[in-house]
């Protein structure tokens, strides 16, 4: 007994080479439906990349002079607390003098007044 097939090799090779292809022009077909459907358009997605790099590109920018600016202010903000720290230590030096100079008229206005004591003592 011999078993016999209805189709040649060939044949059978054509019918696989068939259902391939239709097997991926499916595939290919759910893509461009996915494409057209799940809004997943080369176009778009190119102009919206195109935005996005502007506008990183422009916050880079920003960063930047962002910076600059932050450098600035603190090097404003060490020369003001250095001229803060230098006039507090001439108000100090002012207050310590301001008080020796009390002591000393205090101690001027004490030797007037006896001296006049003494004065007014002798012409009596």
């Amino acid at each position: 007994m011999t078993v016999t097939t209805d189709l040649p090799w060939w044949g059978r090779g054509a019918v696989v080479v068939a259902v391939t292809a239709l097997i991926g022009a499916v595939v290919w077909w759910a893509f461009d439906f996915g494409k057209l459907f799940g809004h997943v358009n080369g176009r778009e997605l190119d102009a919206r990349y195109a935005v996005v790099e502007m506008e990183a590109s422009r916050l880079r920018t920003d960063a930047s002079t962002l910076r600059v600016q932050n450098s600035q202010l603190e090097s404003d903000l060490a020369m003001s607390r250095g001229a803060e720290r230098a006039l507090s230590r001439e108000v100090t030096a002012l207050a310590t003098e301001n008080t020796q100079l009390k002591e000393e008229a205090a101690a001027f206005r004490r030797l007037i007044a006896d001296t006049e004591r003494q004065a007014a003592g002798r012409r009596r």
